[in-house]
């Protein structure tokens, strides 16, 4: 952990991590008002970082550890302030997916600059982050969407608004038809008609709702303005989910990915391979040689074969807009040759993209099993992500942002522990 603590950027780490807190509205200014104590935070969060622990359990560390103090290098009055479980989470939540990434990006160059790895590689492939959600059968999606647009809606039923009482009647009416397809159905048609009963009910509360929000001005509070957009995104992602349900309740076929969960709006049911279906978000995953990486969440319908000119941005984002690794590695499914050219237009001199079928590579003998070893690598690194400890997948938060946050944070731990092993080689042989 010392030896992890000399070898990183402090300056520049706490920088990138002023600049997410500042757009947050936090006071790193010196604003009048309790300060944002970023000399507190900063070490916090790395060493949370390192350790994969959720808050609570860092609460307990910081209280018993007497590495952790040395780490932070704090007296403990300083102390105090950051065992609360509640400060860590603020400070990590204001972080964001944005802040993490930058962190990313800081880390990886400070292995650069140890010499820890080169970047003359590039291996990157798409994964699926997959939240932790239930099935996503279709009485259930309209009930949590009827249960979200309700809990709006009673705001509005305070101030005397007739159309929100309907509404939320309406949601009711939902709430006690979403199991009768699954308790007293028999058969396929009796599922079929209630299902398609409740699809018109919520069509119905969707109508209201509309009505709802005509009644809300500028002149309005902030949390009526607030319920307002609620409701509006609501009314989004029933325009989304109900036109998905009608086809299958006639053709019985599922639409082409398909929305599954009302609250995480960019999860959605992925086809990955003959007859594999992944539920969540899709991200791209890029590794470097030693094993640093980074990455960003994609629109569910991104293409294979943009991936790997998605990659080589990512990529410029990190090492500077005039940077190119030697060697870019990806998937079979970015096989088609647009990829390959886009990429030497760039100025990448190997292209590592196995062929599909019994086309032919793009490179030689000796650096067609360089790409079938950086393939593997690739590969059992996206799985060190979303094993227990890093938890990339299977995330309880409920919201895009709060996801996205939760996979930067796994890169980050993954990097910060990669360099802490790197390290720890060096030193072991210089001495």
């Amino acid at each position: 952990m010392m030896r992890l603590k000399q070898g990183l950027d402090w300056k520049a780490l706490k920088e990138a991590m002023v600049t997410q807190w500042r757009a947050d509205g936090k006071n790193v200014e010196g604003r009048p008002g309790r300060p944002w104590p970023v000399h507190l935070y900063a070490p916090v969060l790395v060493l949370l970082g390192v350790k994969t622990y959720h808050a609570r359990q860092m609460e307990d560390y910081l209280s018993e550890s007497v590495v952790a103090r040395r780490f932070l290098a704090l007296r403990d009055a300083e102390l105090k302030p950051i065992r609360a479980h509640s400060s860590r989470a603020r400070a990590a939540a204001a972080l964001g997916a944005a802040g993490k990434g930058a962190v990313t990006a800081l880390i990886i160059k400070t292995a650069e600059h140890l010499k820890f790895t080169n970047g003359e590689t590039l291996s990157s492939d798409t994964t699926v982050q997959e939240p932790a959600v239930g099935y996503p059968h279709e009485p259930g999606s309209l009930k949590g969407l009827a249960e979200r647009s309700a809990r709006a809606l009673r705001k509005r039923k305070a101030r005397g608004v007739k159309a929100a009482k309907a509404g939320i009647e309406q949601a009711r009416r939902i709430y006690r038809s979403v199991k009768e397809p699954h308790l007293f159905a028999k058969t396929k048609e009796e599922k079929t008609k209630l299902l398609a009963a409740i699809v018109a009910q919520s069509e119905a509360r969707r109508a209201l709702t509309q009505e709802v929000i005509q009644h809300v001005s500028e002149r309005c509070g902030r949390v009526t303005q607030r319920a307002a957009a609620t409701w509006n995104r609501r009314v989004e992602v029933s325009s989304t989910l109900i036109p998905q349900i009608k086809p299958w309740l006639k053709t019985g076929r599922v639409a082409t990915e398909k929305s599954i969960h009302t609250g995480i709006t960019a999860a959605r049911a992925i086809t990955k391979g003959t007859g594999k279906v992944k539920l969540g978000m899709k991200w791209l995953l890029n590794r470097l040689p030693g094993g640093d990486l980074f990455g960003r969440r994609l629109g569910a319908r991104a293409d294979e074969n943009q991936m790997p000119e998605e990659a080589l941005k990512a990529y410029r984002q990190v090492f500077g807009e005039q940077a190119t690794p030697k060697m870019a590695v990806d998937d079979r499914g970015a096989s088609l040759p647009v990829a390959a050219t886009g990429l030497k237009k760039e100025g990448v001199q190997r292209v590592g993209i196995p062929p599909r079928g019994q086309g032919a590579w793009l490179v030689g003998e000796r650096d067609q099993k360089k790409v079938k070893s950086e393939r593997g690598k690739t590969d059992g690194s996206i799985g060190r992500l979303k094993s227990r400890k890093y938890g990339f997948s299977h995330r309880q938060e409920r919201s895009v942002e709060t996801q996205d946050a939760a996979g930067q944070r796994a890169i980050v731990s993954a990097n910060l522990i990669t360099l802490t092993r790197d390290l720890m080689a060096q030193a072991t042989a210089a001495s």
